[in-house]
């Protein structure tokens, strides 16, 4: 008999965590099914002689759209009864732990009690890495017995990688003999591109012979239509203000010497790990699960306060040196096949089968 992992959100247009980390369920007798509405599924319990497994991702679309607090408080009172009643009827629930709370969130109190809901109520809460446990600790605890770690794997595999980085560079107007900088993904405030582009406009990094490569994604609001127009009128800047199609993550990737990630707040990055697939040094702040990367050759972590001379000594060391430069892009290849997706994968797999 096959079993079933019902999961939401379904991002997997996106984001091909989800389908990496669900690939090997075929081999434990397991169909993934996504699940259009959290709160439709829950409420559709009764339905079933056998709720089965629900893993729940990223929580932010479960508050999402909420106009007021009384508007939250209701959502997060009727998840907790849904969840009872799930859990009571059989259901095993298991919480995969992106982020402390959503990014940008509108109202973080709520996002919290959603948070402490699905820990409390989980059979298993999946965490990325081993950091989770005392990021999220102030403000929901989770049971060390319950929490098991299978972290984020590389990319290795997942993208097309046969452009090299003469024809990338080619592709993307850029001079053989540029210092290319890139910052890819979901442009949003946490991501902190301001402040890069401050930093690229001050020396040392107003170097005219600097590049900075800005694409992915950008959300709504007037915020995001200031930066959007910043981007394109910055000089020595490529904006691409769209989602990077598959087949040319690669053209950005290659075109690069240096990964920076400007964020102000991270738990997770699925970006230094793409960076690390393609043999980018990277640039990253210094928390999360990417405090366990610092000291290797091809990362650099800053704190509070000293991003521009973190990025500074970075672009002299790992981008102009071009030794240091060659270390560091093994380094991080290295990295990346240390940990391939077939064994987050294997692992997931044979944590579902468990609960079939």
């Amino acid at each position: 008999m096959t079993g079933r992992l019902d999961f939401f959100p379904d991002w997997r247009t996106g984001n091909p965590y989800l389908s990496m980390l669900f690939a090997g369920l075929g081999e434990v007798g397991v169909v993934a099914r996504p699940v259009r509405s959290l709160v439709e599924h829950l409420a559709s319990v009764e339905e079933y002689d056998d709720p089965g497994i629900l893993n729940v991702h990223w929580t932010a679309p479960i508050l999402a759209g909420a106009r007021t607090a009384e508007e939250t408080r209701a959502r997060v009172d009727r998840l907790a009864r849904l969840l009872d009643r799930f859990v009571t009827a059989g259901g095993r629930l298991v919480w995969s732990v992106h982020n402390v709370v959503p990014h940008d969130a509108a109202y973080p109190e709520a996002e919290v009690d959603v948070c402490r809901l699905l820990a409390d109520r989980a059979r298993l809460v999946h965490v990325l890495s081993e950091e989770t446990v005392p990021a999220v600790a102030p403000y929901y605890p989770l049971d060390p017995a319950r929490v098991v770690v299978i972290e984020h794997s590389s990319y290795l595999g997942v993208y097309p990688d046969h452009v090299d980085r003469d024809e990338a560079r080619r592709r993307l107007a850029l001079d053989a003999d540029t210092g290319v900088l890139v910052t890819l993904g979901r442009i949003r405030p946490y991501k902190g591109i301001d402040r890069l582009l401050d930093a690229f406009e001050r020396p040392p990094l107003d170097d005219p012979g600097l590049r900075l490569l800005v694409a992915g994604l950008q959300g709504g609001g007037e915020a995001m239509r200031v930066l959007a127009s910043r981007l394109e009128t910055t000089p020595r800047v490529v904006s691409h203000p769209r989602r990077v199609r598959r087949r040319e993550m690669q053209v950005w990737m290659h075109s690069a010497d240096l990964a920076v990630l400007p964020y102000t707040g991270i738990l997770n990055s699925g970006s230094f790990l793409l960076a690390e697939t393609f043999g980018l040094p990277v640039v990253a702040p210094r928390a999360g699960a990417l405090v366990a990367r610092e000291g290797r050759p091809h990362v650099r972590l800053f704190g509070t306060g000293d991003f521009e001379d973190v990025l500074a000594s970075a672009v002299r060391d790992l981008v102009h040196d071009h030794d240091a430069a060659a270390t560091a892009r093994a380094s991080a290849l290295a990295a990346a096949a240390e940990n391939p997706p077939a064994v987050m994968a294997r692992r997931f797999a044979e944590v579902v089968a468990g609960l079939v």
